[in-house]
């Protein structure tokens, strides 16, 4: 399922780049294609690192299972407001949205390729805990 999510993702960055490349001269064109290519592949890898470098920072400082549920309650909340500013971003980033969504694609894969999350760390720990006198 989340492949197929990746690929429509990319597919939706690649159709609305392809309207903007429209109103390229051809010689610029070309040039600005392989400038995508580059830049998407370099976008690739530092999507990868930024997120690998997050998680081994959260996993030295995991949170508790308190603040895991305050995150997710304040993530929910924002949500319907970030999909429209998304929306408009998306239209405005159009030039570079192929760059942009292979960011995404190697933020997502190195997300959902770890062992643990700090969250399963965390609990674990206040699991392992002994329970504390009041």
């Amino acid at each position: 399922m989340l492949l197929a999510v990746m690929a429509f993702v990319c597919f939706i960055a690649v159709s609305l780049y392809r309207g903007f490349r429209t109103v390229l001269p051809p010689t610029v064109r070309s040039v600005w294609d392989w400038a995508q290519i580059a830049g998407s592949g370099v976008a690739l890898v530092w999507g990868w690192r930024v997120q690998r470098k997050g998680h081994r920072e959260k996993l030295l400082d995991p949170p508790t299972p308190t603040q895991v549920a305050e995150r997710k309650r304040d993530e929910t909340r924002r949500t319907p407001g970030l999909i429209a500013a998304g929306r408009g971003a998306a239209l405005l980033a159009a030039p570079v949205l192929p760059a942009l969504a292979a960011w995404a694609m190697g933020w997502v894969c190195a997300a959902v390729t770890v062992r643990e999350y700090p969250s399963e760390v965390a609990a674990r720990r206040a699991a392992q805990e002994p329970p504390r006198a009041r």
